[in-house]
């Protein structure tokens, strides 16, 4: 009875499976990227090889976040059954800045600076 509880349990549950590679260099693995499921504490890392894999999920639809420092973060929608694994490859590409919004980050900066130390005076 329990063998079959167990059978029927596992049967239930589903799993994601991926590498996620670097877009930048020529799809190498990109190492220690984060992958999670949006709206949910579940998360992974990807291995040296850039593999990573989450199980033990419930049937149901779900938004994957791969992120990775520097980089852009990327959703994608997949619907989990407890039949057939979900098998995805994803390219991360680096994320850009433009000159504006980098003048702009070190005006807040130089800002904040001066604020700092006016305070402290």
């Amino acid at each position: 009875m329990m063998l079959f509880a167990t059978v029927n349990y596992a049967q239930n549950t589903g799993l994601i499976v991926g590498k996620v590679m670097d877009n930048e260099l020529d799809n190498t693995p990109l190492v220690f990227a984060n992958v999670s499921l949006k709206g949910n504490s579940t998360e992974a890392q990807t291995d040296l090889t850039g593999l990573f894999l989450i199980e033990n999920l419930e049937a149901g639809d779900y938004t994957l976040v791969f992120s990775f420092p520097g980089y852009e973060t990327q959703e994608i929608k997949v619907h989990v059954d407890g039949l057939q694994p979900i098998e995805l490859q994803v390219s991360l590409a680096a994320s850009t800045i433009s000159l504006s919004e980098l003048v702009s980050l070190a005006s807040t900066s130089k800002k904040e600076d001066t604020t700092f130390k006016a305070s402290n005076n």
